[in-house]
């Protein structure tokens, strides 16, 4: 696979991006326990192939008799649901399905248990649900059940395309069964008080994109805004996670033969698919990022959840085309916002994502029709500075590749490309 666009270069043996040159030579060489390899290929997307599935069996946390996926090796025991669930789609379900199942079965174990408790200052007074306010901070919370309240992780709905994915490949009957119990649950006890039926959709941050803290500021929704304002928007990322999650749901149902329950999924679904094309569609064609509690919407589109709108099918042909219009690809990735926060500061904001990037090609190419997966390669290659690992994000200004390494879903995203490129 060779991709060549300067300063943007992939060959057989070196990546090359505006920052410099990694060379073959300068990669780690593991082994991993997994023993799938590419076919046909050059030596440097082998070795990348080689880090990528060491850098996901680094990740591999075990602990109290069970295991799960962690995000990153930097993260430590912390359980994070769509880091998990994001890289079981990309890959991990088709390379690791036990521990994915595993890791899907603890994140749901966890949230059912911690329900709607939340650290201080981050009840949401405005969806009405049993909250419990514990006395503690947030990172207090984190330190004490290693993982984040629920308002922190309002696209928990990701669990459930993730998991039918894995299912549809490995699942028996009586995982089809736990998986359509749970998702009922979910539904009635987490998910459906975040529905509004004034507009037909649901309240919540946007997937991944933090929320702001008590004591300081996220970069990826305005600054003067409160915890409150970031979680009651309704973004299109978000949104577009619950027309996955009710299809997964319609077609569980229908495999475990309950017509009747499958048809009140499937139109939940097409009229969420609907509700998203009325209310946060612009007159261009494109999606915005969300809709601001007072109704309007922000002025600003997002690189995930208009890559999603494609990969749910809320547009399809020329609207999917539509849809991702515009929206810059270049050799720093793909800017998380368009246009950015007008704010210095970075993470989310100032900032692209590989795993997004991924995403992002990968909706290109089903809304154009062509292979662009030795783009996403090269995307992917350069971000292996340093320890010669896939890391997490990059500055897009400046184009430095920065933040975690051994990051799990920028790993799994590399499998994703290989996969779409037909070397497996």
């Amino acid at each position: 696979m060779h991709y060549s666009n300067p300063p943007l270069i992939l060959t057989d043996s070196s990546i090359t991006d505006a920052n410099g040159t990694i060379n073959l030579n300068d990669l780690p060489d593991p082994r991993p326990l997994c023993q799938v390899r590419l076919a046909d290929t050059t030596p440097l997307m082998e070795r990348l192939w080689r880090i990528a599935l060491s850098d996901i069996e680094k990740n591999i946390i075990e602990i109290d008799g069970g295991r799960y996926f962690g995000a990153g090796t930097q993260f430590g025991l912390c359980v994070y649901t769509r880091d998990i669930c994001y890289s079981g789609i990309l890959g991990l379900n088709c390379l690791y399905p036990d521990i994915m199942f595993d890791s899907i079965q603890h994140t749901r174990m966890l949230r059912d248990r911690l329900m709607l408790r939340v650290s201080k200052g981050y009840q949401i007074d405005a969806i009405d649900v049993p909250w419990v306010e514990e006395n503690i901070s947030e990172s207090e919370y984190l330190n004490k059940y290693h993982t984040n309240s629920y308002v922190r992780r309002t696209d928990d709905v990701l669990w459930l395309w993730c998991a039918s994915d894995l299912l549809a490949q490995q699942g028996a009957c009586a995982d089809w069964e736990w998986f359509y119990r749970t998702g009922q649950a979910f539904f009635f006890k987490f998910y459906q008080p975040f529905h509004d039926p004034t507009d037909g959709l649901f309240f919540g941050q946007a997937s991944f994109i933090d929320i702001h803290f008590i004591d300081q500021k996220a970069t990826g929704y305005p600054r003067d805004w409160g915890i409150g304002d970031c979680v009651l928007i309704k973004s299109l990322s978000t949104n577009c996670l619950y027309v996955m999650g009710l299809q997964a749901m319609a077609d569980a149902a229908k495999r475990l033969g309950r017509a009747t329950e499958a048809l009140e999924w499937e139109s939940r679904c097409v009229g969420l698919k609907e509700a998203i094309r009325e209310h946060l569609k612009l007159d261009d064609g494109t999606f915005a990022y969300f809709k601001h509690r007072n109704g309007n919407l922000e002025n600003k589109r997002e690189a995930l959840g208009s890559a999603f709108a494609v990969i749910s099918g809320v547009v399809d042909g020329d609207d999917a085309k539509l849809a991702m219009q515009d929206y810059p690809v270049t050799d720093g990735g793909v800017p998380l916002f368009l246009p950015f926060y007008e704010c210095e500061k970075w993470y989310h904001n100032n900032s692209s994502w590989p795993f997004v990037d991924n995403f992002f090609i990968r909706a290109l190419e089903i809304s154009a029709g062509l292979d662009r997966s030795a783009q996403s390669a090269a995307l992917l290659a350069r971000t292996c500075i340093g320890d010669g690992t896939f890391h997490e994000v990059a500055d897009y200004r400046t184009r430095e590749v920065k933040g975690s390494g051994s990051q799990l879903w920028t790993a799994a995203s590399f499998v994703d490309t290989c996969r779409r490129g037909g070397l497996l």
